[in-house]
């Protein structure tokens, strides 16, 4: 009796324990982290976006051994869906320490099952865990890391439910790798490049920025058509049109805009720079995102003519930039911004 009464107790401390912080402790916030797009995608959802292709044969894999040890032995495993379960998580003591945790829905010889790919980087070494789900309880009690991202992930998956966070899709294409993130009180920011080019060296640049919102109608067509104005200033021509888009339904949402801005020399440089930019008013951040390039300066129809296959780009990449309910639409966001 007094065994069973022992271990109710520390069962109770288990308990109590699961939200626990640990030292140093840190929850990144979106544009925090640097995330680089996948080289190829192995696997439907977030994962297969923006973790290796390597990595993600690796969950793969594991996932398919832990199925094989069931009785009776399971062989057919298909992939239904990934996700980044919890925010990224930062372990201050003794040395930082980075984790991650995706969660995996796979359906095996025709039960749907999850596991979760818990990621964990340190200077010089990291490591990947495979847990399914049926025992991950017993998991978080022994490894508190582990503990804490499963409590971030339920409070995700409530925040979730309300589509007042939600992903937006942003299939920046593979050979792109970060070049700059940010994130303060003002909101944040990342840039990809094209492998080999620099944050001040590029020809191609993608970016993706979340402004504080607004209160008042409007704020993303007055931002695109300040933008306008500023770049006619500074680049000698006529400020070009902004133009509405329709806005998705799965969360809500203000105005969605998109425009072309066109400079056919920037000052004090030899290179002409054109951007096609799209925003949209989130309920959380007005996000926008553009894709840039940069060709000889020139004159300005001759600039537009030598970005056909740019633009026809940069028109493909921002037609699936969108926000979605990461419960109810998470479907048609298959390349999820990590957050």
């Amino acid at each position: 009796m007094k065994r069973r009464l022992l271990f109710l107790a520390l069962a109770g401390q288990l308990q109590l324990g699961l939200a626990d912080t640990l030292p140093g402790e840190v929850v990144a916030r979106i544009g925090q982290v640097a995330v680089v797009p996948a080289d190829a995608r192995r696997v439907p959802g977030q994962a297969g976006a923006w973790r290796p292709a390597r990595s993600q044969s690796q969950v793969l894999e594991r996932i398919q051994a832990l199925e094989g040890r069931r009785t009776p032995p399971c062989t057919d495993v298909q992939v239904v869906e990934t996700r980044q379960a919890a925010p990224d998580l930062f372990e201050g003591s003794p040395r930082v320490t980075h984790h991650v945790l995706d969660r995996w829905t796979v359906r095996a010889c025709g039960t749907v099952r999850q596991y979760d790919a818990w990621y964990r980087f340190e200077k010089g070494s990291s490591s990947l865990v495979v847990i399914d789900n049926a025992g991950a309880d017993f998991q978080a009690q022994l490894d508190a890391p582990y503990r804490r991202l499963r409590a971030l992930a339920t409070e995700r998956a409530a925040a979730d439910k309300t589509g007042l966070t939600p992903w937006i899709n942003l299939p920046v294409p593979a050979g792109f790798v970060p070049a700059l993130n940010e994130s303060g009180p003002q909101g944040w920011r990342v840039e990809f490049v094209p492998r080999g080019q620099t944050e001040d060296e590029w020809l191609e640049l993608i970016s993706v920025q979340g402004l504080p919102r607004r209160a008042a109608p409007g704020q993303a067509l007055t931002l695109l058509e300040g933008m306008q104005e500023t770049r006619a200033s500074r680049c000698g021509i006529p400020a070009g049109p902004v133009e509405l888009r329709l806005p998705g339904h799965s969360v809500p949402q203000g105005q969605v805009v998109q425009t072309y801005l066109i400079c056919p020399r920037v000052l004090d440089t030899n290179y002409a720079e054109l951007s096609l930019v799209k925003a949209i008013e989130g309920p959380d951040w007005l996000y926008v995102v553009q894709r840039t390039w940069r060709l000889p300066a020139s004159s300005a129809e001759r600039v537009q003519a030598d970005s056909h296959k740019a633009r026809a780009q940069a028109e493909a990449f921002l037609a699936e930039v969108r926000l979605c309910h990461p419960v109810t639409d998470a479907g048609t966001c298959p390349a999820a911004f990590p957050r």
